[in-house]
C-alpha cells in the first residue's frame, strides 16, 4: 500500500461546505470535515461558524495530540496566504503544522 501524498493546507482548503450558523437553518447533517495531518497526526479539520456566530477552526484527532488531546477548536486562528501549512492560533503566536491530502482535491 502506498503512502498518501499531502500538501500544505490553506484556510480555503478547510472551509466546511455544509456550514451553518444560528441565523441560518442547517440541514441537520453533521459537518463535513476534511482529512488532514496536524503535526503529523491524522485528523479531521474544518473552518466555519460550525453552528456559532463566529468563524473558527475545529480539529478532531484520530489519536490524542500531545498538546490538544482528542479535539481542538479556537476562534483565534489564521493561516497566512504566503505560509500555507502553518496555522497560528491564540494570542501568543502558537502554531501547528497542517497538511491536506492531495487525493482529496
Amino acid at each position: 500500500m502506498s503512502e498518501r501524498k499531502t500538501r500544505p493546507a490553506t484556510e480555503q482548503d478547510l472551509i466546511v461546505q455544509n456550514d451553518s450558523h444560528p441565523m441560518q437553518l442547517g440541514n441537520g447533517k453533521p459537518f463535513i470535515f476534511r482529512s488532514v495531518l496536524v503535526d503529523g497526526l491524522p485528523a479531521k479539520a474544518g473552518v466555519g461558524s460550525l453552528g456559532g456566530y463566529s468563524e473558527r477552526i475545529a480539529i478532531e484527532f484520530e489519536q490524542p495530540h500531545r498538546e490538544f488531546g482528542d479535539q481542538f477548536a479556537t476562534k483565534y486562528f489564521y493561516i497566512k496566504k504566503d505560509e500555507p501549512g502553518r496555522c497560528y492560533w491564540g494570542h501568543q503566536n502558537d502554531s501547528f503544522a497542517i497538511e491536506v491530502f492531495v487525493d482529496d482535491d
